[in-house]
């Protein structure tokens, strides 16, 4: 499986920047975690205004990814900034969620994949992962795009009568420092 966002040809998607019209897909396969998965800690689903208002919230240098078949979203994925705190401005948080029906076919991949590609192209210095403590495929497909395990959260998180870890996974990006904000 190709680790630069590259989708084997029999995959037959497209990895595209969001557009308003994704709205209701990506909610749905958000509100499919908020309410039967552990991916996010969320408990309340996400409503229309709240995905126009998410969607909007990620610009050219928080850029949202989907990755679609035919006009399906089948994931998508995010970069987000880490910390508000201006030393952390060149490390992001990325977020990546294949929709049920279509995980194990390599599209989460691919999407991790693109958003590495577009933080190095943007300047970031490091990709954080935060990844609910269990989700063993989420740890692997950081694995295998160069991601490293930092740390662990101890029961950090409780959904669904159960106390949750959160796995803190990493991958340095090339470059040099840059001169310090004036």
């Amino acid at each position: 499986m190709p680790t630069d966002g590259a989708l084997p040809a029999s995959l037959a998607a497209i990895i595209r920047r969001v557009t308003a019209g994704d709205d209701d897909q990506i909610a749905e396969i958000w509100n499919h975690e908020v309410r039967h998965g552990d991916a996010t800690f969320d408990t309340t689903p996400r409503t229309a205004t709240a995905q126009a208002k998410w969607r909007r919230s990620h610009d050219d240098g928080y850029p949202v990814v989907v990755v679609t078949v035919g006009a399906e979203v089948v994931a998508y994925g995010s970069l987000s900034s880490y910390r508000v705190k201006p030393p952390y401005r060149l490390t992001v948080e990325d977020a990546v969620y294949v929709k049920a029906t279509y995980r194990g076919r390599g599209y989460g991949g691919s999407a991790l994949g693109h958003l590495v590609t577009l933080a190095q192209e943007r300047g970031f210095h490091s990709i954080m992962a935060r990844i609910t403590g269990g989700n063993d495929v989420s740890v692997r497909l950081h694995e295998r795009h160069g991601f490293h395990l930092v740390g662990v959260e101890r029961e950090i998180g409780f959904k669904f009568g159960r106390w949750k870890d959160v796995v803190i996974m990493q991958r340095l990006l090339a470059g040099d420092p840059p001169p310090e904000a004036a």
